[in-house]
């Protein structure tokens, strides 16, 4: 393409985060789950020239990017490869990353990381990118990061709609047609996956019933596309709360999960549910309106919530 004919004074990117609206748990055995993409919480990257070594500025490491250390790996690479697509030097750029995502609480901080420094970088070298070469390179840093990823976090952190997807691979997006919020809370504490799914692959080989928990959380997700298509939002809430029942007899469940979720139901929420693996980590409640939105927060912070966000649906 062309060179650049005058050097940018800076470029600044951002992408969403992501939480599992419903589907955790099941979609391990082949149901359905639902993504949302959160636009009120993002990470912003600013790219701009400076003389010698890429400089990385961030809440976990400030420095040359040759020194970063072992654990940002998937960040070092994922720059590396990129500036060799866009046929770029390793060199004279000072990239600022601010997140406002929570590291670790299933809202997919890496992945909303990832997707921001590759866009600020194609818009800085002036290149156009598609979105299928944004996932493909976002994926270069997922895989060292998580191994193998689903393409989930990604897709969701990159994404205006709701994603429907499938464990074979399956990720489209969902008409959403729904006048609500939703409050996100978090317990303070770490969610644990792997633990999560280990209780719940235990749980389904010594209890039939348990197969019959994961085939009705398949359902309920089948059943909340269809109410985010025609904006039936009292039943929306039901359905969250009948899917958190389903978890909560799965064993995934945590007694400050179920604190926020009693505080969230008592303040006005329709619905409420654990998001992510469980074990702690993040709840969701939905609400009619914002002031009750914003009166649920208030009581989840009072109620030992360590941060809350409200995201418009």
């Amino acid at each position: 393409g062309p060179k650049r004919s005058i050097v940018v004074e800076e470029i600044i990117k951002s992408s969403n985060s992501k939480i599992i609206l419903i589907g955790e748990h099941s979609v391990v055995y082949g149901q359905p789950a639902i993504a949302l993409p959160i636009r009120n919480v993002k990470t912003t990257v600013k790219i701009q020239p400076t003389n010698g070594d890429i400089q990385i500025k961030s809440r976990y490491f400030n420095g040359s990017l040759k020194d970063i250390h072992s654990n940002l790996l998937g960040i070092k690479n994922l720059i590396k490869q990129t500036l060799n697509e866009l046929n770029r030097p390793n060199t004279n750029l000072l990239i600022t990353i601010d997140s406002d995502v929570p590291a670790e609480r299933g809202m997919g901080s890496s992945a909303s990381t990832a997707v921001a420094l590759v866009r600020a970088l194609y818009a800085y070298f002036e290149h156009p990118l598609t979105r299928t070469t944004l996932l493909k390179t976002v994926d270069i840093s997922e895989k060292i990061i998580h191994g193998k990823p689903s393409g989930l976090d990604s897709a969701t952190a990159s994404a205006n709609n709701p994603i429907w997807f499938k464990k074979d691979g399956t990720i489209k997006p969902l008409p959403i047609n729904v006048d609500a919020y939703l409050i996100i809370s978090d317990s303070g504490i770490k969610g644990k996956t792997s633990e999560a799914v280990e209780i719940v692959k235990n749980k389904l080989r010594f209890d039939s019933d348990s197969r019959l928990l994961i085939e009705k959380l398949g359902e309920l997700t089948s059943q909340t596309a269809t109410v985010l298509r025609q904006n039936d939002v009292s039943t929306l809430g039901k359905i969250l709360t009948e899917a958190h029942t389903n978890l909560r007899q799965l064993g995934v469940s945590h007694p400050a999960v179920e604190k926020l979720i009693k505080i969230a139901n008592d303040s006005g929420a329709l619905g409420s549910k654990l998001t992510g693996g469980g074990l702690g980590g993040c709840v969701i409640s939905l609400a009619p309106n914002l002031p009750v939105a914003e009166k649920i927060s208030q009581q989840l912070t009072a109620g030992g919530a360590t941060a809350t966000w409200i995201e418009k649906l």
